[in-house]
């Protein structure tokens, strides 16, 4: 298959993230460099390691009231995060300088979101937003005035739309067809001292390319690059802990110009996770049922 080009067409299916593409709406953003690790085999910058791009801006938001407020002592808050979507709209290389932009989107009782997105120049390369849940160690807490007044000091001058949630059935592990097996490292854990969030997009990344690695033979290196997923929608159910074995579970459906990859994460019978990622079909046509 050929490689995607410098202009290469965005799959219909997955999240369409409106309103994130325009560099006048954002209120803030941050100069990044690639780096040699965040590549690929075809020596773009991965969806998984976007992950880590919009997660370093997330702790780089200005929120200098709630943290204020936080080093005076004004309650023991962990900031969770609850939802994930990711969308690649161009190939993002090395030699390229990029921004990335952030602001807040929505912003309910205990949770907020924010919208991301990656220019070079003003050309939009890649949109993403999430959900981030603000809790003690009793559930959800109410966001405090000094959050609010920071996040509106962040506000996307865009409409908002909200992530999809998932049907309940996705939670049922019967549903999957496949099973990828997972032990946890130490070096996925992270401050909240549970596995960090792009370690498990990193699972469901590993889930497919393990799919489509054997629909290929296995071949050496893994399956090419282009048919790794260029959009990611990631729901985080509850906590994943270390260390333990989790299995992320895979079915395949096919879609107008790709394949949509049904995933969940499961301790046993327990969903502690769901995701969907979409991509390109190439010879990986699910033609055996596996939907």
């Amino acid at each position: 298959m050929a490689g995607m080009t410098h202009d290469a067409p965005v799959l219909a299916a997955g999240p369409t993230l409106t309103g994130l593409t325009d560099p006048g709406a954002f209120p803030s953003a941050r100069p990044l460099t690639p780096r040699y690790a965040d590549l690929g085999g075809d020596g773009r910058v991965t969806t998984v390691s976007l992950g880590r791009w919009f997660e370093e801006a997330r702790v780089h938001a200005a929120l200098p009231r709630f943290r204020r407020r936080a080093e005076d002592g004004g309650g023991a808050f962990r900031i969770l995060l609850a939802a994930q979507r990711i969308r690649v709209l161009a190939p993002i290389t090395l030699g390229t300088e990029y921004r990335v932009a952030t602001g807040a989107r929505r912003v309910g009782r205990s949770s907020f979101s924010y919208g991301h997105a990656v220019f070079a120049g003003d050309r939009c390369v890649a949109v993403a937003d999430s959900v981030t849940v603000l809790a003690t160690g009793s559930g959800p807490s109410e966001l405090p005035d000094a959050l609010r007044a920071d996040l509106a000091a962040l506000a996307l001058d865009e409409p908002a739309d909200g992530p999809p949630r998932p049907e309940s059935t996705r939670r049922e592990r019967a549903r999957y067809p496949l099973a990828h097996r997972i032990t946890t490292r130490i070096g996925d854990v992270d401050t909240n001292r549970h596995v960090n969030n792009v370690a498990v997009l990193s699972w469901y990344a590993d889930a497919v390319a393990a799919w489509q690695a054997a629909r290929l033979g296995d071949p050496d290196g893994g399956p090419p690059e282009e048919l790794a997923p260029s959009a990611w929608e990631v729901q985080y159910v509850d906590e994943v802990a270390h260390p333990r074995t989790y299995d992320v579970a895979l079915a395949v459906d096919p879609v107008p110009d790709g394949l949509h990859y049904r995933a969940g994460l499961f301790a046993g019978e327990r969903c502690v996770g769901l995701a969907d990622g979409f991509g390109a079909a190439g010879p990986l046509e699910p033609t055996d049922g596996l939907r």
